[in-house]
Parts: C-alpha cells; structure tokens; sequence
C-alpha cells in the first residue's frame, strides 16, 4: 500500500530533526521501501562505494577504514555506513569540514530512494602522523592507545574492518591492529572496568536528575545503567556487538546461551519493556515509531533473522526511547509511550533493583 505521512507527522519530524532521522532514516512509503528492501546488499554496497568515492577525493583525506556491521560483514538492511578517516596533519580542520558537507549531501541523496542509510564518519578520527609515531616501533601496546577515547571506541568499531582507501598503508595497519587486539585480556579487563563503572555512575546520577525535577532525565540514565551492564555482561562472556537497533535480542539470545533467562526478564522489567508494558507503550507510540517497528520488522524477516515481534518491538522502543528522552525540556508531563515511571518513587524502587544485580565488586 502506498500511502505519505500526515502533516501532523511531517511537522514532528521536522521538530525532531536529526534525531528522528538517525532512528526513522526518512520518511518513504511502503512501496519505495519494498523496492529498497528487495535489493538492499546491493544498494549498500553502491553507498559504500560512493562515499568512499567522494570522501577519498577531499584534500587532506589519507585513508579510510569501513567498521561497524558493514566492515565485519554481518549488516542488515538498516545498518549505517560507519567509516573511520585518517587525516594528514595540516590539513585536518578544513578537511573534516568538507567531509561533513559530502556526508549531509549524501544522506539528503539517499533519502529518496526508499530508505536513508545512516552515515557515521565524525569523531573517531586519527591524523598520519600520530599513526606513524603510534606503529614506530612494531605494535602499540593497547593499554597505552585506550587511554585515548579514540582508540577506546574504535578498537571496537572498527574490529573486523578493513581499509577501503589507503594509500599510505596506514588505515590497513591501524585496522589490522584493532581487529587483533580487540580481545587481547588487558583489553577486554579495561573494557569490564570501564563498563561496570559506567552502569554504577548512571545509577548515581539518577538521585541528582530526581533532585533537579527531572524524572525524565533519570530514567534516560536508568536506561543507560541497563545498557552497560548488558556491555559488561556481554563482554565477560567474551561477546561484542555493534548493531545498536538490534542490541536488545543479541543479548538476550547470548544471556540465554548462559542460562540467564530469568535476567532478561528483570532487566527488560526495569526498563519499561516486559510484555505487557510493550503493548500498552506501543498503543500509545506515535507513527513514527509504528513505522522504525515495520520497516525493521520487515528487515528482519527479509533476511531469515530468528526473533521474535515481541524481541523486534523491544529492540524499536528502546532506541526510540532512547533518542526521544534527548528532546524533552522536562515536566510537567511526559508522552506517555516512553514508559517514564509514574513517580520518583518507582523509578528508585528500579534503581535499588539494579542495584542489586550489579556484583558488589563492581560496586565503587
């Protein structure tokens, strides 16, 4: 069926801006869609090939590497484009300038042909030069590079990438580094640090939004203390995952694996998600939400991915809460759909709750 969104829907994604696009994509009706879907792996590769075509032309640009979903080879067909640039010294300012002027026109050039692929090349970045001075001597140690949140977050991005332009032999050099080191024991003990004291921050700053009024902001950081521990679960099982749309079933299908079950459960619980709060929240979603829920549907079933309505539903909400929570100013209410807790007292009643999952070594 081929239908367009209200007007009542166009104004709220223009109100929304930037934040609903990396969640909707853009606004195409079921058929452009459809015919998007049909040749998905093959339109994702004429992507990749064309931002790399006009990145790989800006002055100053020295290498590229294709990470996330699309480097490793496991996308889907709503995975971003993520690309990591090697810049020369001297010109990286206006350099990074140019690439964003190539990346909006890019990403207002796919919007029109059934489904806008998100394209990620921002601030994980590296300059030549610090790459020649890192690999001098052979193989940087990865303790060292991850006191550096570039390297931090990119030796996770970018593990099982591969350089797409590379002149220098740089990109392919730092590629291969990140992909051997990525599970190396220092890496993944940094990571587990990192990651339990992460969840216990946001589980503290949640007292302080309560104080401050902001019900809404403490349950973004409820939320975000569910998501690490899920990352620090994730990562002492010797697991990673870079699809953010799809996270939620990846963990629950590895919990599962270790006889974890009953944690799915309380974690989806404190979060909004068990059953019943997904239909009622659903019910309530604006269209927006309705549609991300088909399109990924629809994806998911397209490539023979095992999951569930249920587990697709949970994976939409949580990521659409996730953005939406970024555009609210604050009481005196809320949209309902987002499954804020009704109190200050049910939302620390959660936090008390995760709390007490969180192992006491954790615990700072």
């Amino acid at each position: 069926m081929n239908r367009s969104l209200p007007k009542t829907i166009c104004i709220y994604a223009e109100q929304r801006g930037n934040a609903l696009q990396e969640i909707l994509g853009s606004h195409n009706d079921d058929d452009a869609f459809a015919a998007f879907l049909g040749d998905w792996r093959a339109i994702a590769n004429q992507r990749i090939a064309q931002a790399v075509d006009r990145i790989s032309q800006v002055d100053g640009v020295t290498g590229l590497i294709l990470a996330g979903s699309h480097g490793i080879g496991n996308p889907w067909p709503l995975s971003d484009i993520d690309l990591l640039p090697v810049y020369r010294d001297s010109f990286q300012e206006e350099a990074i300038a140019n690439v964003e002027h190539i990346r909006v026109a890019l990403l207002d050039e796919w919007s029109t042909q059934g489904w806008r692929t998100g394209l990620d090349i921002g601030r994980l970045r590296f300059t030549a030069g610090e790459l020649r001075r890192a690999f001098r001597s052979g193989d940087p140690e990865p303790v060292v590079m991850l006191t550096d949140e570039r390297w931090y977050h990119s030796i996770d991005k970018g593990f099982g990438g591969r350089a797409v332009f590379d002149p220098e032999g740089l990109a392919g050099q730092v590629a291969h580094w990140f992909t051997r080191h990525r599970f190396d024991p220092a890496v993944v003990a940094e990571r587990l640090d990192r990651s339990a004291s992460s969840a216990i921050e946001s589980l503290q700053d949640v007292h302080a939004r309560l104080a401050a009024g902001r019900r809404d902001v403490a349950f973004g950081q409820l939320l975000k203390a569910v998501q690490w521990h899920q990352i620090h679960l994730m990562e002492s099982w010797g697991e990673r995952d870079s699809s953010l749309g799809r996270f939620g079933t990846r963990f629950e299908l590895t919990a599962t694996r270790h006889g974890k079950e009953s944690l799915v459960a309380r974690l989806n619980a404190l979060s909004g998600l068990d059953e019943a709060s997904v239909r009622e929240r659903l019910d309530r979603a604006p269209r927006w939400v309705i549609e991300r829920r088909d399109r990924s549907w629809a994806s998911r079933q397209h490539i023979g991915e095992k999951v569930t309505a249920l587990q697709n539903d949970r994976d939409v909400l949580r990521v659409s809460t996730i953005y939406e929570l970024r555009t609210l100013t604050g009481p005196p209410s809320y949209p309902s759909w987002l499954g804020i807790p009704d109190s200050d007292d049910d939302l620390l009643r959660r936090v008390h709750l995760l709390t007490d999952l969180i192992p006491i070594r954790n615990q700072r």
